[in-house]
């Protein structure tokens, strides 16, 4: 085995390495497939202070923070924040395209009971219990983060 570009290749003879070399110099990022981009989230109350969090009032903010790692170009991060009773409360949807050069993109989402046209005393409790955040890339279900809301 020998190594070009970070891929191990056969060396049984010597007609990998004329293979590997012409695809290296005429066909660069066909030898290896791409690195897949790779992703860190959390839940927290403070986007100044990313401490994680897992249990929430009523009256905090909640945020999904999600640390991209080799992404590019254009995407859509969406969270849907799923109630206990299992529906759907809210969604957040943010497009963004990742600067060229950039190795580390950060995203967030966030969620909160303050300021909301409903009577939240009235129905309050199909809001306390366990919450789930659901992470997507581009419509692509990736994650699904527990909280409590008490």
């Amino acid at each position: 085995m020998f190594k070009v570009r970070g891929c191990r290749l056969p060396s049984n003879n010597g007609t990998w390495w004329l293979i590997a070399a012409l695809l290296t110099l005429f066909l660069p990022n066909t030898l290896c497939p791409a690195q897949a981009p790779t992703f860190q989230s959390l839940l927290t109350k403070d986007l100044t202070h990313l401490a994680p969090a897992a249990r929430f009032s009523l009256n905090d903010r909640i945020y999904l923070v999600t640390v991209w790692t080799g992404l590019k170009n254009a995407h859509q991060f969406m969270v849907h924040w799923v109630r206990p009773d299992q529906k759907i409360q809210e969604t957040t949807r943010f497009k963004f395209s990742v600067p060229e050069g950039t190795m580390n993109y950060r995203t967030w989402g966030w969620m909160s009971f303050k300021k909301r046209l409903w009577n939240l005393s009235s129905s309050e409790s199909k809001f306390i219990g366990t919450w789930k955040a659901r992470l997507f890339l581009d419509d692509q279900f990736l994650a699904e983060y527990s909280f409590e809301i008490s």
